[in-house]
């Protein structure tokens, strides 16, 4: 049987390691009411990048939509291939939310916010321990994104975080003009 009262604890106890209340329900931009609607990941648009699958999965209470994509690096000699899972949220509140439910599966107790490792994406971001991020997890209004490297050896995700955080930024600022 499940103990919801623990579960609930548990999450309670995540939320407060990651200051959750510092930041939730947050943008950088100021607009906490951002609802950007069929995100998708445009092969076009991640220069350097060519899309190997795609596969939409069955959403949950706080999802509209998850797309996961699988992404191979164009470099000469081949180069990272990563793993995305884009989880398009009711609000800007449920991505944060969603945030949570995703570090909750991690088996480190803390992940670093990915300012201190150098990288500038999302309104809220956690990286992986180590040199180089094999992972990133990070929410940009109602969007919340999921990148791992499955390249052997370290392979950083950090010039994919920045290309797709700029597509969702594009596509807000299209948004907002429209």
């Amino acid at each position: 049987m499940i103990d919801m009262n623990a579960d609930e604890a548990y999450r309670n106890e995540v939320k407060a390691n990651y200051q959750f209340s510092s930041w939730a329900g947050h943008t950088k931009e100021g607009d906490s009411h951002v609802r950007l609607t069929d995100f998708s990941i445009v092969s076009e648009e991640l220069q350097g990048w060519r899309l190997q699958e795609k596969e939409e999965s069955p959403s949950f209470n706080r999802q509209q939509r998850i797309v996961r994509y699988i992404y191979n690096s164009l470099r000469e000699g081949g180069g990272p291939r990563v793993v995305s899972t884009v989880f398009e949220c009711n609000s800007v509140l449920e991505a944060h939310e969603t945030l949570i439910d995703v570090v909750m599966t991690y088996m480190a107790p803390n992940l670093p916010r990915c300012e201190t490792k150098g990288l500038e994406v999302g309104d809220i971001c956690f990286g992986s321990h180590g040199e180089v991020n094999l992972s990133v997890i990070f929410a940009r209004f109602n969007i919340l994104v999921e990148i791992q490297s499955t390249t052997p050896g370290p392979a950083s995700v950090d010039d994919f975080a920045r290309n797709l955080d700029s597509l969702i930024l594009n596509q807000y600022r299209r948004t907002k003009e429209g």
